[in-house]
């Protein structure tokens, strides 16, 4: 669920972030925190590949297309909804590692 003051599609400034409760109170403390969640959407983000290659394989063995760009489309707007403007470019690279480059 996104925040009353989260962006609700492009255009819109990025939210400001909610450190989650937790408090940095140093440098090296906030820097092993950003180390300890880059570390975990590394692991998402290798799940995710997983997951839709699994998906894509399915729906071919079906002959439906790997590829389904209106829900893509979406996906996207999920990511403009929360993160406002970049969420968008951050959505493509997503989607490109999941799928493959297109063209």
């Amino acid at each position: 669920m996104k925040p009353p003051d989260a962006p609700t599609g492009r255009g819109a400034a990025a939210p400001t972030p909610d450190a989650g409760g937790a408090e940095v109170t140093d440098v090296p403390a906030g820097r092993v925190a950003l180390d300890a969640i880059d570390e975990g959407v590394r692991e998402l983000l290798l799940r995710r590949v997983a997951v839709s290659r699994q998906v894509q394989a399915l729906r071919r063995s079906t002959g439906q297309p790997g590829i389904q760009y209106a829900r893509e489309n979406l996906v996207i707007g999920r990511y403009v909804d929360a993160l406002g403007d970049p969420g968008a470019d951050i959505a493509l690279a997503i989607l490109q590692l999941c799928r493959g480059r297109l063209g």
